[in-house]
């Protein structure tokens, strides 16, 4: 019997914009090889997959993704996006984020007139590694994070630390 691997993701670098907005939030989560050095959280929102080994990161994701309504930069957007931003289908998975370290973040709040919809639309961008997560409505930033709050519990549940997967790569553990 072999020692389970780490998973190898392949890297590249690009930029996707994920779209929320209203209460129905639903990220979808898998676990693989659950308490062993090769364990990993798939966290699936519409088209974009997130693949967490660690949970000191997953927890830093959650974080970096609460910054706009410690810092005030919710206050534009209304309580609810009454006009649903366009998605990709349930499950078309267009790219998958491996995320292996917490990632560099920007809060940069934005806004646009439709004319479309005929009126100004705010938002705020949280900008975290590859992507950047745009929120349109404080209800959909609430639900997104509580979404995610719950990949942390998962996480922490069926991922090894990373000291004790170390021991266990090593042979020791």
């Amino acid at each position: 019997m072999t020692a389970p691997q780490t998973p190898n993701f392949p890297s590249s670098t690009t930029r996707t914009t994920v779209l929320i907005a209203g209460a129905d939030q639903q990220v979808r989560l898998d676990v693989t090889h659950a308490l062993t050095a090769a364990a990993a959280v798939f966290a699936t929102l519409g088209a974009v997959r997130m693949v967490f080994t660690d949970p000191a990161v997953a927890r830093g994701l959650v974080t970096v993704l609460r910054r706009p309504a410690t810092g005030g930069f919710l206050l534009a957007l209304p309580e609810q996006f009454l006009l649903r931003p366009d998605r990709f289908t349930a499950d078309e998975h267009l790219v998958t984020v491996h995320w292996s370290q917490v990632p560099h973040s920007k809060v940069t709040p934005g806004g646009a007139f439709d004319p479309q919809r005929r009126r100004h639309i705010h938002w705020v961008d949280v900008e975290a590694g590859p992507l950047i997560f745009r929120f349109f409505d404080k209800v959909g930033h609430a639900a997104f994070v509580a979404e995610l709050a719950r990949t942390v519990q998962v996480a922490r549940s069926v991922l090894l630390p990373a000291d004790e997967k170390a021991l266990t790569l090593d042979g020791r553990g």
